[in-house]
C-alpha cells in the first residue's frame, strides 16, 4: 500500500476516533446535562437540510459526467435527507420530530450504500428520475407527519429514545460507514479527491449517528451528535462552494478563449475579405484591363502596327506594376498612395491604360485642392473605387464616353465616375455584382455616402461624397 494512501487512512480513522472520544467526553463533563433550546435546534436541523439540497443538485450536475452514475444515488440520498431534515425543523416536539429524524438518516445512508451497485446499474434507465421521486416520497411524508402526528409510532418515552427509534438510526450508520469504505476503495484506485471528500463525510455522519443511539433528547451528548452533522454539513458546503467556485473559474476561462478565438477568427475573415476585395479592385482589374488591351492588339495587328507595338510596350509596362503589386501581396505589404499628387498620377494612369483598351474613352478632371485634402489611407480606397467603377463601365456600359473626376463639393471630397452606357436597375440586387458591393463597403469604411444613378438607356454614375471633416488638411 502506498504510503499516501496510508496517511489518508489514518486521517480518516483519526477523524472518526476523535468526534467519538470527544462524544465520550462531552458526556463524561456534563453527565447529567439537559439544555433546552428549540430554536438552536431548528435552526442547526434547517441549515443542514438546505446544505443536503444543495449538495443533491450538485450532484445531479455531476453525475452526467463519465464515472459519475453513482453520484445519481447519492443526490437521491441527500435531497431525501435534506428535505425530511426540513421537516424536522419546523415539526414540534413529540414523536413526529424523531420519526423525521430517524427517516432523514436512514434516506441518507441508503444513498451512500447504493454506489455499491455495479456501474452497469448505475447507468439504467430506471436510476435516473430515482431523486425526484425521493423527492416526491419525503415531501409527502413530512407532509403526512406534521398533519397527522397521532398516526406516528411511539418514539420517546421517559426522554430516552424507544427501539423503533434507535434502529433506523443504528441501521443508517451503518449504511454511511460502508459507502464510505467504498468511496475510500475508489480513491484508493483512481485517486479523485471527490471520492476521499465523499468518504470523509459517509465516516462523519456514520460517527453521528452512532452517538444517537446512548444519548438521550437534549443532552450532552445529542447536542453534540448534532454539532457533528452539522459540521459535516458544513464541510459539504465546503465542498459546493469550491465546486462551484472550478465551474466559474472553468467557464470564465473557456469564455475568455472563446472570445479570444471569435476575436482571431473576425479579424481573420476581415483580413481575407479586406484581400480579397483589394485583389479583385487592383490586380485583377489591372490584369482585366491589360487584356483587353492585348485583345485590341490582335485587331490592330494587321492594321496599325506601330499602334500594336505602343500597345505592347505599355501591356509590359502595366504587367510589371501587376507583378509587383502582386510580390507586395504575397510578403504582407500594401501599396498606398502618399500625397494628392500621387492619387492624380495613379488616376491618370488609369485612364491612360484604359484608354488604348476600348472604345470608351474616359475624361479625367482633377481639382489638386481635392486631391490635398485626402490622406493616404483614403487616396488609396479612392482610387480603388475608381479602378471598379471604370471596369464596370468597360464591361457592362457598351458606352462610348466617360468621366473619371474628383472635387469639391459642398464640403465634400467627391469621386465621380460616369459613362454614356446602356445604364442599370440599381434597385434590382440581381443586378450588383462583388464590384458594387466592394465600392459600397469602401465608401462605408471611408465614412463617405456612396450613390449610384443608372437608368437604362441613359447610363451610370458612380458618386461617393467624402465629408471633409474625415479628412486631414
Amino acid at each position: 500500500m502506498k504510503a499516501g494512501s496510508v496517511a489518508h487512512n489514518l486521517t480518516l480513522v483519526g477523524i472518526t476516533a476523535g468526534a467519538l472520544a470527544l462524544s465520550v467526553g462531552v458526556r463524561l463533563v456534563w453527565p447529567d446535562e439537559r439544555w433546552l433550546y428549540e430554536p438552536l435546534h431548528s435552526a442547526m436541523e434547517a441549515l443542514g437540510g438546505l446544505a443536503a439540497v444543495v449538495m443533491a443538485f450538485v450532484l445531479l450536475q455531476g453525475k452526467q459526467e463519465p464515472g459519475g452514475g453513482k453520484f445519481g444515488f447519492l443526490a437521491m440520498g441527500f435531497l431525501g435527507m435534506g428535505l425530511l431534515e426540513e421537516f424536522h425543523a419546523i415539526a414540534p416536539l413529540g414523536n413526529g420530530m424523531v420519526l423525521l429524524r430517524s427517516l432523514a438518516s436512514l434516506i441518507g445512508g441508503i444513498g451512500f450504500v447504493l454506489v455499491w451497485l455495479p456501474g452497469a446499474e448505475k447507468e439504467r434507465a430506471w436510476v435516473r428520475p430515482m431523486p425526484w421521486v425521493m423527492a416526491v416520497t419525503c415531501i409527502a411524508l413530512g407532509l403526512w407527519t406534521l398533519a397527522l402526528p397521532g398516526h406516528v409510532p411511539q418514539l420517546i418515552r421517559g426522554g430516552e429514545f424507544t427501539a423503533t427509534a434507535i434502529a433506523p438510526k443504528s441501521l443508517a450508520c451503518m449504511l454511511f460507514i460502508a459507502g464510505a469504505v467504498r468511496f475510500l476503495r475508489d480513491f484508493q484506485r483512481r485517486g479523485r479527491s471527490e471520492d476521499y471528500q465523499f468518504a470523509c463525510l459517509g465516516f462523519l455522519f456514520g460517527a453521528a449517528e452512532l452517538m444517537f443511539t446512548y444519548s438521550a433528547m437534549w443532552s450532552s451528548g445529542w447536542w453534540f451528535w448534532h454539532g457533528l452533522r452539522l459540521l459535516t454539513y458544513f464541510l459539504v458546503l465546503g465542498y459546493v462552494s469550491r465546486g462551484y467556485l472550478r465551474i466559474v473559474l472553468e467557464l470564465t476561462g473557456a469564455l475568455t478563449q472563446a472570445r479570444r478565438a471569435e476575436e482571431g477568427l473576425r479579424h481573420a475573415l476581415a483580413d481575407r475579405e479586406r484581400l480579397a476585395r483589394d485583389l479583385h479592385d487592383g490586380i485583377i482589374q489591372s490584369i482585366y484591363a491589360i487584356g483587353l488591351s492585348l485583345a485590341e492588339c490582335r485587331r490592330l495587328i494587321g492594321k496599325d502596327p506601330r499602334q500594336v507595338a505602343k500597345q505592347l510596350g505599355e501591356a509590359i509596362r502595366d504587367l510589371n506594376v501587376v507583378i509587383r503589386d502582386v510580390r507586395n501581396y504575397i510578403c504582407g505589404l500594401e501599396s498606398e498612395i502618399v500625397s494628392g499628387r500621387g492619387l492624380e498620377t495613379a488616376m491618370a494612369s488609369l485612364v491612360r491604360t484604359i484608354e488604348g483598351a476600348h472604345t470608351l474613352r474616359f475624361r479625367f478632371q482633377m481639382d489638386p485642392a481635392a486631391a490635398d485634402r485626402v490622406t493616404p489611407m483614403q487616396a488609396t480606397h479612392l482610387l480603388y473605387i475608381a479602378k471598379e467603377a471604370m471596369s464596370n463601365s468597360l464591361r457592362h456600359s457598351n458606352g462610348q464616353n466617360g468621366l473619371l473626376s474628383l472635387s469639391l463639393v459642398d464640403e465634400c471630397v467627391r469621386l465621380m465616375v460616369e459613362d454614356d452606357g446602356t445604364g442599370f436597375n440599381p434597385r434590382n440586387t440581381a443586378d450588383q455584382g462583388r464590384g458594387l458591393r466592394n465600392i459600397q463597403a469602401r465608401a462605408h469604411e471611408l465614412g463617405a455616402r456612396c450613390q449610384v444613378v443608372s437608368m437604362a438607356g441613359h447610363g451610370t454614375r458612380v458618386l461617393v461624397d467624402l465629408p471633409l471633416e474625415e479628412t486631414h488638411v
